[in-house]
């Protein structure tokens, strides 16, 4: 076979029992908490914490995950204001302005 030492491979085998429990503890718990709206957000969560944990594995390659989605806002912004430029021929004096006392 691969000549790995029994008490090895259990030791293995027990590290990798353990991931897959914090795992899965972690995702039941997370799904438990979320709001029914927000279970998308949460399963890509938790899809990063799976490729973070990956890298833990000696042949794991933690692959970035897709980016959490923009919320889409109903409302629309207002419309900008115009802005207005005076240009004069001769410099003006500068005005010092007083400050509001609040």
């Amino acid at each position: 076979m691969l000549d790995v030492p029994v008490w090895l491979a259990v030791c293995a085998l027990a590290a990798l029992l353990c991931i897959l429990f914090l795992l899965g503890t972690f995702a039941v718990m997370t799904l438990r908490r979320a709001d029914e709206r927000d279970i998308p957000e949460a399963l890509l969560g938790l899809s990063h914490v799976i490729s973070a944990m990956c890298g833990l594995l000696p042949w794991g390659k933690p692959t970035p995950p897709p980016a959490l989605p923009e919320k889409v806002t109903s409302e629309a912004e207002p419309p900008a204001t115009p802005t207005v430029v005076l240009v004069r021929e001769q410099p003006a004096a500068p005005v010092v302005l007083p400050r509001d006392p609040r």
